[in-house]
């Protein structure tokens, strides 16, 4: 969770909101809600009881995506359009900040991908939604939007965020975590930005994007499903493996892997757990998936990591050089440094007792 800080005079902010859909603006046509556009009107209506509110007068550009989507239905293409909305809105007329109104299902995927895009760009990106509709009883749409403009005049500092209920979180930090509850999300783990600035060097994207993927392990897991999984990703797979970074490792799978990483499709392992992170030389499991060439993608979260090695991958990295850079912590995804994590206490505590009987 980030700190807001305190809040500037209140001179007139100038705000950019872009409307893509989800449950902030939908309705129920008899077959289930859906997303509906054109609610400009009442997004300004929200703005000017903010005005009311807070005394604050609040200069609005609105837009909306000409087909506003269900958020289930994002994908890699849906991050760049709002990431170049936001570049070119940001760079012809230089706003306080921009709020993205999006559906909170993939909100923090979606938001994980643009804070790589925007990564240069030096105004706050805020991106927020609802668990209830707009004018709907008990709804939280126009609270989550009002904690975004109060996000934007406290000045967050230049990002990507979800202001969400009653917090402001780091969109390379976050996830949803309820789909019952006004606080929908949570940042996972410590926001840690690098101790100075990571320069990629200088790449062409590639003309043709390589889709990567997310894989969950499972006990029973078959070598013949991740097969398929790499595949169908060959830009390469984001691993979401137990602990610090263990699976089913026959010898199969670990072939499997090794196969996939020597023909140049990254494997990327990350845990299921809410905190720890990553050590592959821990277990001898974690060892098998190292020497099969797999990344370690240390305490990421499955949204940053996904974005992240997308991202790369689009840039044309890839090798040596790709796994580096997913090993740097680039803007705050990634515990910075990147450390092994030793034993917790009571773990040494037990072995040293078991030693002495």
């Amino acid at each position: 969770m980030i700190n807001r800080g305190t809040a500037r005079s209140h001179a007139a902010l100038r705000v950019h909101v872009l409307y893509t859909g989800g449950t902030f603006g939908m309705a129920d046509r008899g077959a289930g809600m859906g997303p509906r556009s054109g609610i400009g009107a009442e997004i300004a209506d929200v703005i000017t009881r903010y005005d009311e509110l807070t005394g604050r007068s609040v200069e609005l550009r609105y837009a909306e995506f000409d087909r506003v989507i269900d958020s289930a239905e994002a994908d890699p293409g849906t991050a760049f359009r709002i990431a170049e909305w936001v570049r070119y809105s940001v760079e012809s007329t230089r706003p306080d900040g921009v709020v993205v109104i999006h559906g909170t299902d993939t909100m923090a995927y979606v938001g994980a991908r643009v804070a790589f895009e925007l990564r240069d760009l030096d105004v706050p990106v805020l991106f927020t939604g609802a668990q209830i509709p707009l004018g709907h009883p008990g709804s939280d749409a126009q609270r989550n939007l009002h904690l975004a403009l109060d996000s934007i005049a406290a000045q967050p500092g230049p990002g990507t965020y979800i202001a969400f209920g009653s917090a402001l979180h780091p969109a390379l930090r976050a996830s949803k975590r309820a789909c019952d509850d006004y606080d929908g999300f949570t940042t996972v783990r410590e926001f840690t930005p690098p101790p100075s600035p990571a320069f990629l060097p200088r790449r062409h994207s590639t003309t043709t994007r390589l889709p990567v993927g997310l894989f969950t392990v499972f006990p029973g897991l078959h070598a013949e499903l991740l097969t398929a999984a790499l595949r169908q990703y060959p830009g390469g797979i984001v691993l979401e493996c137990y602990g610090s970074g263990t699976m089913p490792h026959g010898a199969e799978v670990i072939e499997t892997i090794r196969t996939a990483t020597r023909r140049g499709t990254p494997v990327v392992v990350i845990t299921q757990c809410d905190s720890g992170s990553v050590d592959l030389e821990r277990y001898l499991p974690g060892r098998a998936l190292l020497d099969a060439g797999a990344i370690s993608g240390g305490d990421m979260t499955r949204e940053a990591a996904l974005a992240k090695l997308a991202y790369l991958v689009d840039l044309g990295f890839s090798g040596g050089q790709l796994r580096d850079w997913m090993m740097t912590n680039l803007l705050g995804e990634l515990s910075n440094p990147a450390t092994t994590t030793p034993l917790p206490t009571a773990f040494r505590e037990d072995a040293l007792t078991a030693r002495s009987r």
